[in-house]
């Protein structure tokens, strides 16, 4: 199997599609290693005549400023009175975070700003999309055109090489999203200098950390966050490969694949649908996710009643996408077992 998959990996990379997606993906690394967030130590805003202005105070004053408001915005939560569920869900995660803040001084968290602002950024999102669909899309279009599965088929090799598509359709978005990570891991360490503080708390590095959905050290939210992603880069590599199976040409892959993507955000305009069903869509739909990561990963955004129970949102959306993975996995199976060797 092993080996299979890497002559399919040898395969992608000696065609002209392994060339364009090279290409992307060293654009894509140094058009990121060029964008930067806006630091804790820093702060700008537009005046009513929308001009820039750039607050010149000393980094430590602006940062603390920071730091304070941030906390006393968890502490204005943590001491709410409301009693319906989004109040006391963040009251009780807001005293968690409270308690879990190790020092009320900023420390230096600028490699986690950096690095974060970089590890969901929605550009490196849509280019990555991009470079996925662009190598499952043709995974195995190219041999029915070229004729080869006529070869592959009959063989007594053919589940081998369909299941090493297969593999590598869970593998290959994996490591391409490691080595996009590992490059601006580099580029942020030489930016920013060594990482340093990531036992401190997240909101420290995210916006509205406020919502967020437990007390997550620094660490703990960016493995989340990496690992959301690579759900997502999964669901929509597996789906572009079964896609591939089951359709004549890359045109037609590519638009199931495309379909696919955009089923959940369209879905939310059919105002018919039952509330709980467009909420869940609302959130967890593949274009939202691309375009506004950091509203969903770690975040607290309410409870939906699914069948008498009161669930959390997110974490409903998080176990869609993963059915939606396994779900895709399984439709290849069937694919192979019931349609391509029948």
């Amino acid at each position: 199997m092993n080996v299979m998959i890497l002559w399919e990996l040898k395969k992608i990379f000696k065609s002209k599609t392994g060339l364009i997606v090279l290409a992307l993906l060293v654009f894509l690394c140094g058009v990121m290693g060029l964008v930067k967030t806006t630091l804790e130590t820093e702060n700008s805003y537009r005046n009513d005549k929308y001009e820039l202005i750039i607050d010149s105070r000393p980094e430590k004053d602006i940062s603390q400023e920071k730091l304070n408001n941030k906390i006393a915005v968890i502490q204005g939560m943590a001491n709410n009175d409301g009693v319906d569920d989004f109040s006391l869900k963040m009251r009780e995660v807001s005293k968690d975070k409270l308690k879990s803040i190790k020092s009320m001084e900023y420390e230096d968290v600028s490699f986690f700003k950096g690095f974060n602002h970089r590890a969901a950024h929605p550009f490196m999102l849509i280019v990555m999309v991009i470079i996925l669909v662009l190598i499952f899309s043709n995974i195995y279009t190219d041999e029915r055109v070229s004729g080869v599965d006529n070869i592959i088929l009959p063989s007594k090799y053919k589940f081998k090489a369909l299941y090493a598509k297969l593999g590598l359709a869970i593998i290959l978005p994996i490591v391409i999203y490691g080595f996009y990570l590992g490059i601006e891991f580099l580029i942020t360490l030489v930016q920013y200098g060594i990482p340093v503080s990531g036992e401190l708390g997240a909101f420290r590095i995210v916006d509205n950390g406020a919502l967020l959905n437990g007390a997550f050290t620094i660490n703990e939210y960016l493995l989340l966050k990496i690992g959301t992603m690579i759900l997502i880069f999964i669901s929509i590599s597996v789906f572009s490969s079964f896609f591939s199976f089951i359709t004549k040409n890359s045109l037609e892959s590519i638009s199931g694949t495309l379909i696919f993507i955009i089923f959940g955000k369209v879905s939310t305009l059919m105002k018919f649908l039952p509330d709980t069903f467009l909420s869940i869509l609302s959130k967890g739909n593949y274009v939202d996710l691309m375009f506004y990561p950091n509203k969903f990963v770690g975040m607290y955004s309410g409870n939906v009643n699914v069948f008498g129970m009161n669930l959390e949102l997110i974490n409903l959306c998080n176990g869609l996408l993963i059915t939606t993975m396994f779900s895709g996995i399984a439709l290849c199976v069937f694919t192979f077992k019931k349609i391509l060797t029948r």
